[in-house]
Parts: structure tokens; sequence; C-alpha cells
């Protein structure tokens, strides 16, 4: 009987201090993370600032990792330079959750890691039709950062590949702005800024990616839109695009649309 009520008394001292344990680490869990949601058109700089304003990482260091990334065991930047815009295009924007003492390395691995898991299912697509994923993440930088509704993103796609075929130049403000910094209104100042990535002075597609895009923007730079449109201009009653297969037709639309 004795040796019975010992046993219990070690049973329930376990599960006290197992419960206690338990509780321990969910309460560690709790408050020794960081939730975070990266939205879709961030730049890596501005990646580094959120998760340094959110107490995470260094920002500094989080570049710094970016940029001196050599690690090339992910299938898509296999083959890419080794330069400071080896990842951009790739940082995949999500909602995550990284522990306080997360070094940039492992909030890096993670974002690469959801890019991969979100890619996925376009991977034998891409294979198939031979497609270049640094090209195609190129392009879905360009819709992300012009195309303000879904509705818009597989029609501007169509714009871009249309315009790249007969070599004219995508005359996209988005990419001066990347360089010269957002503003409401560009003059022909901006136009004029002598960068690789201004696509009004050159032809084809920018040399990297300009933010980081969404799954919904990279499946429009897959799967444009079957249209003869080379222009579009947006309605800012809306934020919808108006698009134009003619010169004619998008001086015509910039004079409804633009005032």
């Amino acid at each position: 009987m004795k040796f019975i009520k010992i046993l219990l008394k070690i049973i329930i001292l376990i599960l006290v201090s197992f419960g206690i344990v338990h509780l321990g680490f969910i309460l560690y869990n709790k408050y020794n993370v960081v939730k975070v949601t990266i939205p879709e058109g961030y730049t890596y700089q501005k990646i580094g600032q959120s998760l340094q304003k959110l107490g995470l990482v260094n920002e500094k260091d989080f570049d710094n990792q970016v940029e001196n990334w050599t690690d090339n065991n992910y299938w898509f930047l296999k083959g890419l330079p080794n330069n400071k815009h080896k990842l951009d295009g790739f940082l995949y924007p999500d909602t995550y959750t990284f522990r306080k003492d997360a070094s940039s390395k492992s909030i890096i691995n993670e974002m690469l890691k959801t890019f991969e898991a979100n890619i996925q299912p376009n991977e034998n697509y891409i294979t198939k039709n031979k497609l270049k994923i640094r090209n195609v993440v190129i392009t879905a930088s360009l819709i992300e950062k012009e195309a303000g509704k879904d509705v818009d993103r597989s029609k501007i796609a169509s714009v871009i590949y249309n315009r790249l075929n007969k070599k004219m130049p995508l005359q996209l403000d988005a990419t001066i702005q990347y360089v010269v910094g957002f503003k409401t209104k560009l003059y022909n100042k901006d136009l004029a800024v002598k960068s690789p990535y201004n696509t009004y002075l050159n032809k084809g597609l920018p040399p990297s990616p300009i933010c980081n895009p969404g799954i919904k923007s990279i499946n429009a730079a897959l799967h444009p839109a079957n249209t003869a449109y080379f222009y579009y201009v947006l309605n800012s009653k809306t934020g919808i695009h108006v698009f134009a297969k003619t010169y004619a037709q998008h001086v015509k639309n910039v004079s409804l649309y633009i005032k």
C-alpha cells in the first residue's frame, strides 16, 4: 500500500514538473518570437528596415548578408552572378514568425525557402518552356510595382512582352522610381536619369528585379493575357488601368484620365 502511495506521489510530481516545463516552453515561445509581415513590392533594403524596427536584426547586417550571399543550394539561384542584386526578387513577401535571436542569414534562408515552396507548382512549366527564372522574376517585379489591382496584372504582363517582342523600350515609371525614389509625379529630368534601370532610355528588361514580387505577379509573368496592347494609363478614380493597342488611342486615354 505504501509503495502505491509513493508511486502515485512520484507520478504526480512528474506530471506537475512536466506541466511547469510545458507551460514554460509555451511562454518562452510566445514572448521570444516576433511576427513579421513583409508586403509585396518591398526591396531588400525596406525589408531590412522593417526587421530592425521590430527589434530583430540590424538593418546594415541584413543588407550585407543579402548583398554578399554565396549559397547556391537553391535551384533558382544557380548560375546567377554573385553581386549585390543576386537575391533581389527571391525574398518572398509573406507573414513570418521569427525568434528574437534569429540571425540575418536564418531569416534570409526562411524567405528563400518560402519562395521555393510558392514557385514549386510552376517549376515544371518553367523548365518545360525553357524560361529563365531570373527574367520571370524581373518581369514579375515590374508587374508588382505597376499594377494596383489584380485585374491588371496579366494585361500589364502582356504589354511588357508585346513591347519586348517589338524591341520597344518598356517605358515603365516604376523603374524610374526605383532609381530616383518614389514620386507622385515624374518630370522629364527624371525620365532622362542615366541608369541601366531606366526603361525609357534602355530597351529590354532591367538588369535585376526592382522589388520582391508576390505569387500573383509571378503567375501573371508566367501566364500573361493574350492581347495586342502596347500602352496603358491609370484611371485614378477606379485604380484600374485603361489599355490601348495604338499610340493614338493611348494619347486619347491620357487626355481623358490624366488631368
